[in-house]
């Protein structure tokens, strides 16, 4: 009997399990260590990525010892099984989500490349995306030619970048300014270099452009437009994975279309620039691998990180906004939305985005209560902003809002609610003149006055047509100052708009006149003292044998109620003043 006991087996012989393999090595069928990159993936140089998250090493004894005594321990995933719930809790970023594995399953051009990775993954990458969607009977177009070093200096856009720097990136700071500086340096070093930037470049000098002293565009301002028009344009259909370059300087065409151009071309900017998010991915601020969307952030830094989530949240914003305000449809895209950015004190950017997420609730798909709109209303009045920008943002919101109320409510009164956005549109009116002041030709200048005047003369009341005045007289500052045709035109649309309310009450007027002339023959009362009571000298309400006499400011000001008998409501009677239903009830019979 062999007394000794066998050897316990090298660890370095041993068979490995792990409990967790990527995705490709389980279509190949091969081991893996469970690690990211595996060491099968790092060999074959295949793309290695995990249906759910890798199991984490063990910790050793003296590192084990000490953790437990300060958190609670952690359950192993079961082989095959769903991995513990607080790793779901920890890392909800690489689970992958249903909503893309049914985008792939969708997906015809997705479906070769997942089985050319179950027949040959050794050659699935070589596999080009796209392949059987056309005959390609023509020929691609080529990619622009067209450089910004044509247009101006490098010198000249500096210029222009400080102008953009000092007055559109404060409110819209998706731009990492230091890197674009670094960029541009290097661009006009070497002018024969790709101009794949070209669009940021030229987007920003455009800007800078628009927003400075000058009254009246500038050849170079329309050349620099044009050539990011085109390298946009062409990158976009060509490029079959477009990068954060190219988001970026479609949302800079966003913002300088809004600023000047047709509701429709800042409409289809906006869609493009959501369109080509999608393609980036930006909306899924994960870093697992995907077929349907390519790795756009592995490895990044923070500060890239960041700036990927300002690009998203502002491109949905302005989508959004000019869909609202334009009528039509904005763009969805499915799946979870990446998180908001980090908040920084005093940041325009984050108070724009907060505005946001409370204009979400006037997505025309979903059922909105009137209390959760008037709840939104006071919260928009609460906020404080020192941005004009995101002031006059915050009044256009304000008149949205009231127009949906009046939509869901026409026949209430809503007394607070016409308070508040007077209020809010009092705040914008001051806003539009400082940017008047300080030539900023932000869309909102011109467009709170005019959509304040319309609102205050839907409203009809004393309370509300008494800011008429301040309202015209801020859109014909406007009009002025910068002396273009479409703010002549809207100074002469909304001055037409409120003559022909002064008309309709002078109409109203002269049918009232009317029916007073048409009784004065045939009920004028006969003798001296019936001829003082029908010239008002002898209140007609006195008792017999009074000679009390009451004048026009004491009918519509008795010095005690319990004279008159009857009550009115002058709102009432200006808001409609054909219906005396509700404004003159009857008097009550008195004994006389």
């Amino acid at each position: 009997m062999d007394t000794n006991p066998p050897q316990e087996e090298p660890l370095q012989t041993r068979r490995r399990r792990t409990r967790l393999a990527c995705e490709t090595c389980k279509i190949r069928k091969r081991k893996c260590d469970g690690q990211m990159p595996c060491e099968s993936c790092s060999r074959y140089d295949y793309r290695c990525f995990y249906d759910s998250p890798p199991r984490k090493k063990r910790l050793s004894t003296a590192a084990a010892t000490t953790s437990q005594a300060f958190s609670p321990p952690v359950t192993l995933p079961s082989p095959g099984g769903p991995p513990p719930s607080s790793s779901l809790a920890l890392e909800p970023s690489i689970q992958r989500p249903t909503e893309e594995k049914s985008m792939e399953a969708n997906s015809g051009v997705v479906f070769p490349q997942l089985l050319g990775l179950k027949l040959s993954p050794d050659h699935a990458n070589n596999m080009q995306q796209g392949s059987g969607w056309n005959l390609g009977v023509r020929r691609s177009p080529h990619r622009s030619e067209k450089s910004i070093t044509w247009i101006l200096s490098h010198a000249a856009w500096q210029r222009l970048l400080a102008v953009y720097a000092e007055k559109v990136h404060p409110v819209y700071g998706f731009l990492d300014l230091e890197g674009v500086a670094g960029r541009a340096a290097r661009r006009w070093e070497d002018p024969c270099a790709s101009n794949e930037y070209d669009g940021v470049l030229c987007g920003i000098a455009a800007l800078g452009s628009l927003f400075s002293a000058r009254s009246k565009a500038s050849d170079q301002e329309r050349h620099l437009v044009d050539c990011a028009k085109d390298i946009l344009e062409s990158t976009s259909t060509l490029v079959v994975n477009p990068g954060l370059e190219d988001v970026e300087g479609w949302l800079l065409r966003t913002l300088y279309l809004r600023c000047h151009s047709s509701p429709h071309a800042a409409w289809i900017a906006s869609c493009t620039t959501m369109h080509i998010v999608e393609a980036t991915g930006l909306h899924r601020d994960s870093m697992r691998g995907s077929f349907v969307y390519p790795d756009v952030n592995p490895g990044c830094q923070e500060t890239n990180l960041e700036c990927r989530r300002r690009v998203f949240w502002i491109a949905k914003l302005l989508n959004t906004w000019i869909s609202f305000e334009y009528g039509r449809s904005e763009v969805v895209i499915r799946g979870a939305q990446c998180p908001l950015p980090a908040p920084k004190p005093g940041d325009p950017t984050m108070g724009l985005i907060s505005l946001f997420q409370l204009s979400e609730k006037l997505d025309p798909d979903q059922t909105v209560q009137v209390t959760e709109l008037e709840e939104s209303l006071q919260r928009i009045e609460s906020f404080e902003f020192d941005s004009d920008a995101v002031v006059l943002s915050q009044s256009i919101l304000a008149f949205t809002i009231y127009r949906r109320l009046q939509l869901l409510n026409p026949s209430a009164s809503m007394t607070s609610v016409v308070d508040r956005v007077i209020r809010l549109g009092r705040r914008g009116l001051a806003a539009s003149a400082r940017s008047i002041n300080a030539s900023c030709p932000w869309w909102h200048v011109s467009n709170v006055p005019f959509q304040f005047t319309c609102i205050l003369l839907a409203m009809d009341t004393r309370k509300s047509l008494v800011h008429v005045k301040d309202s015209l007289a801020t859109l014909k500052k406007a009009a002025d100052h910068f002396g273009t045709q479409k703010a002549r035109r809207a100074f002469k649309t909304i001055d037409f708009l409120v003559r022909l309310s002064q008309k309709r009450k002078e109409q109203d007027a002269a049918l009232l006149n009317e029916s007073v002339a048409s009784t004065d023959g045939n009920m004028k009362p006969d003798g001296p003292a019936a001829e003082e009571q029908w010239n008002g000298s002898v209140s007609p309400l006195a008792g017999n044998g009074t000679d009390d006499t009451w004048s026009a400011d004491t009918l519509l000001n008795p010095p005690d109620a319990s004279l008159l008998n009857y009550s009115y409501d002058w709102d009432v009677f200006v808001r409609d003043a054909l219906d005396f239903s509700t404004t003159f009830p009857r008097l009550a019979e008195q004994e006389y």
